[in-house]
């Protein structure tokens, strides 16, 4: 058994002149080195590293006493397990852009802190990396976050394949996001989604999707909560408009759970869509809405489709103004506004938020939100994605018994 522990040590108190037995201030560490021998080492002044350090000390000495596979993996370049961890992403069927950021995000780390062995991957050159790249790329919370997943799930791979005893990451945690959200998203209301369906409706078409498809787009990522790449795989064949209960299906090959996910369909989308697909008269084939590269070989920027509509809506309603008063008011308002006053998106992903908060305003409960959302987490659906406006807050504390 490894353990820290502090060494006591006679010292003179310079005023009495007496004699006394206090903890060093120095940590050390007692462990079992490859050839069974104990050992006592000095380690640090600070707990916290010397705990990192006798556990890289017991890492190390576990390593020496398996001998193979582990000890071979070590003296294998860092790159070729890297290789090899893509190799793996690929064969669990994940997506390409999970594959290629993860893969990107582990690369960095190995070129900055020059990483040529796995026995340099330590929790503290992984804090170091983070360190710089909050210092000197302004990465948001979040990224840094994505950084801290792509690398443990390196290292936890490592060692489900025998190349490591145990991860060197295992004391790392992930920040508090909500702390430095950088691209925060806001729902629209009501009256703002009409105007943008309006405006894309009969508008030119942008990055080569028709008004009218955008519309549809629009409409099921509102009343579905599907993102960009989940609906940019849908086909004919993916709807069932004539059961009882109409549905759309995402395979699991496009869903981001990596699991089929069916959702009802609103009465009035099946109206609308039914009208679209007349119109449109697709094969059974046919991606709808050919904005991802998974299945168009083409990444759409759904983001400038919505700033493109949200401008022209917000510029027309300015100009419904009556009064130079009301115009001035309409200027400052957030109304259709693609970034609001406090750094909120409207973009494509804000049409999820729409559909959750909407939800929420329907008083469906927070369980069957959460399914609906499809999320794991029910904290991530309450608190990212459902969103109180100030008017309904107010309305809330005006219901409160009033003073007697």
């Amino acid at each position: 058994m490894a353990n820290l522990y502090r060494k006591p040590i006679t010292v003179t108190d310079p005023k009495t002149g007496q004699k006394k037995t206090v903890d060093s201030k120095k940590w050390y560490g007692r462990y079992v080195d490859a050839d069974g021998t104990e050992r006592r080492v000095v380690l640090a002044g600070d707990k916290k590293i010397a705990q990192r350090k006798l556990d890289e000390l017991v890492l190390a000495a576990e390593q020496g006493r398996l001998g193979d596979p582990v000890a071979q993996a070590s003296k294998t370049p860092v790159w070729k397990h890297r290789a090899d961890f893509e190799d793996h992403l690929n064969a669990k069927n994940n997506t390409t852009l999970h594959i290629r950021q993860t893969v990107r995000q582990i690369d960095h780390f190995l070129e900055t802190m020059r990483v040529q062995e796995l026995a340099k991957i330590k929790a503290a050159s992984v804090e170091s990396f983070i360190a710089k790249l909050r210092k000197e790329q302004n990465l948001s919370l979040e990224t840094c976050n994505h950084y801290i997943r792509s690398l443990k799930s390196f290292c936890n791979w490592l060692v489900k394949t025998n190349r490591m005893i145990k991860s060197p990451l295992l004391t790392i945690t992930k920040f508090n996001a909500d702390t430095d959200r950088r691209h925060a998203r806001r729902p629209l209301d009501a009256e703002e989604f009409r105007r943008l369906i309006d405006v894309a409706e009969n508008g030119v078409a942008v990055e080569s999707i028709s008004g009218p498809d955008r519309v549809m787009f629009y409409i099921l990522a509102a009343w579905t909560g599907f993102r960009k790449g989940e609906l940019g795989s849908i086909t004919l064949r993916s709807f069932s408009l004539d059961a009882d209960y109409p549905t759309l299906r995402i395979a699991a090959g496009y869903s981001k759970r990596r699991r089929e996910d069916v959702l009802y369909l609103h009465p009035d989308v099946v109206t609308k869509l039914r009208a679209w697909l007349k119109r449109k008269v697709p094969s059974g084939d046919e991606i709808l809405f050919p904005v991802s590269a998974k299945t168009c070989g083409v990444e759409r920027k759904t983001a400038d489709m919505m700033k493109h509509d949200l401008e022209i809506a917000r510029a027309e309603w300015i100009s419904e103004a009556e009064t130079p008063d009301e115009r001035e008011k309409r200027e400052r308002s957030d109304f259709l506004k693609y970034v609001d006053s406090g750094g909120r998106y409207a973009d494509f992903h804000g049409l999820r938020h729409t559909f959750v908060t909407n939800l929420a305003k329907s008083n469906v409960s927070p369980k069957t939100a959460q399914t609906l959302a499809r999320h794991s987490d029910i904290n991530l659906t309450m608190k990212i994605y459902t969103h109180v406006a100030p008017e309904e807050q107010a309305s809330a504390i005006n219901a409160l018994p009033g003073l007697k």
